[in-house]
């Protein structure tokens, strides 16, 4: 509900309590994806893909499903949606965009500064469970940026 309610977000749902990932995907976008930013891969890309619009937009930055397997994943069983709803699918890799870092570092400050991006953080505090944080952003016990805390409040 935070997403919604504070961060502005449209709709939202936790893919890890679901059934089935592509009908909660139909459900929260009746009316289709124009643009999909993916850093999963996997189920996620299929569902994605199932409901993009013609013309859609799909930006590839990560595949978080597949970086720890040994063995070949295969692709996504549905891309011929990129075909037949003419998609342009592109590869993002955010140091190849340098240049236009003064330009973010405005922009960000004004919309923060405006309230127009919103975060959450979970804070552990100590040095000595800094094992057990980097254990639970594994598991979800953080909501948001998982922060160790290894001084007093700066405040």
């Amino acid at each position: 509900s935070w997403l919604i309610e504070e961060a502005g977000i449209d709709a939202a749902f936790n893919y890890k309590t679901v059934d089935d990932l592509a009908a909660e995907v139909r459900k929260h976008c009746p009316k289709g994806i124009d643009v999909y930013f993916e850093n999963v891969g996997g189920k996620h890309l299929e569902a994605a893909l199932a409901r993009m619009n013609t013309y859609g937009r799909i930006v590839l930055c990560g595949m978080i499903s597949i970086y720890n397997e040994t063995k070949p994943q295969p692709g996504p069983y549905n891309l011929f949606y990129a075909i037949s709803k003419q998609l342009t699918i592109k590869g993002f890799i955010v140091t190849d965009h340098f240049d236009m870092l003064p330009q973010f570092y405005s922009e960000i400050g004004a919309w923060i500064s405006a309230g127009r991006i919103k975060w959450k953080e979970t804070i552990v505090k100590g040095i000595e469970n800094a094992p057990g944080a980097i254990i639970g952003l594994f598991t979800g016990d953080n909501f948001g940026k998982m922060l160790v805390q290894v001084g007093p409040d700066p405040g």
